[in-house]
């Protein structure tokens, strides 16, 4: 149950357990598509499950076709008209043209950080407000935004879309957390739980880190696994870094990042962070509304 709650996101057909010893143990996962194998492993491999990091990979056992006995039947292709011969082909006739193959089109999971339902607890959690995300979805037309984080290899990023109000949210809220970092005293471990808001370094790359509001998601042994909302982006941290951060006053702003799509492109491997893309906002995610869709002047 255990793996395929962590692997629900990528739609799993299949699951098949099988325990080696006592401290290592294999699952062998059939998913929706070879898309979604790809993204499972970009999103799962290295996650630290029961102290312990978990590998993702191709199964050995999967990579050759001939040893799959539950091998699916492709998909029917359209058949022209034509004459039959002995073996039961068909032959076209000249006046008949053959359809052309149909345009495979890449299909993308939705990252659990950019769900609704994963939003709307995070937000009833840390601002008692779910109003959000509502204003955020009505964005359309010329926007210019700040990335604060991508996913490599999918369409989907977090960014700030950089208008008057937020600049003003913005320097009120890093100032507010800049001044007060020093003093407030970090969190002792049997404080840290599923659910707790408080603050920690977020690294933002070369040029250091920040401190910013984070919400806990997970507590694995001496790591919490913590969401930086204001920049959208999930990380690993140890229980001792995490500083108290519960007075309401520090979560009347809304969170800055909100979650956007490419149209029709995809990020490099490379984190596109601390750029700012120029384009049109052109229509919500039919996945979920309150992912907007973007283009870039580039495109």
């Amino acid at each position: 149950m255990e793996i395929a709650c962590l692997f629900k996101d990528f739609g799993i057909k299949t699951v098949r357990k099988r325990q080696s010893s006592s401290a290592r143990s294999f699952a062998f996962l059939e998913v929706a598509s070879p898309e979604a194998v790809q993204l499972a492993i970009q999103n799962r491999n290295g996650t630290i499950v029961k102290g312990q990091r978990m590998i993702v990979a191709i199964s050995e056992e999967r990579k050759s076709p001939e040893s799959r006995k539950d091998m699916e039947m492709p998909e029917l292709e359209p058949v022209p008209n034509g004459l039959p011969i002995g073996n039961g082909d068909l032959v076209p006739t000249p006046s008949v043209q053959t359809a052309p193959p149909p345009t495979k089109k890449n299909l993308y999971a939705v990252p659990v950080e950019m769900r609704c339902s994963f939003l709307v607890l995070m937000l009833r959690d840390c601002f008692k407000d779910l109003g959000w995300l509502i204003p955020i979805s009505r964005i359309s037309g010329e926007a210019a935004l700040l990335v604060t984080d991508t996913m490599p290899q999918t369409p989907f990023f977090w960014a700030i879309h950089l208008t008057e109000e937020n600049h003003r949210n913005m320097q009120k809220l890093f100032g507010a957390l800049a001044e007060v970092e020093s003093q407030m005293p970090f969190l002792s471990k049997q404080e840290v739980q599923q659910g707790t808001r408080c603050m920690a370094e977020c690294i933002l790359g070369e040029e250091g880190g920040a401190w910013n509001r984070c919400w806990v998601l997970d507590r694995v042994g001496d790591l919490a696994v913590v969401f930086f909302m204001d920049f959208g982006r999930s990380a690993t941290v140890p229980l001792n870094a995490l500083r108290r951060l519960d007075k309401d006053d520090f979560w009347t702003i809304q969170p800055l990042a909100q979650p956007f799509m490419l149209h029709e492109d995809f990020f490099p491997p490379q984190n596109m962070a601390r750029q700012i893309l120029e384009g049109r906002v052109v229509q919500q995610s039919q996945m979920e509304s309150h992912i907007l869709k973007f283009i870039t002047k580039t495109n």
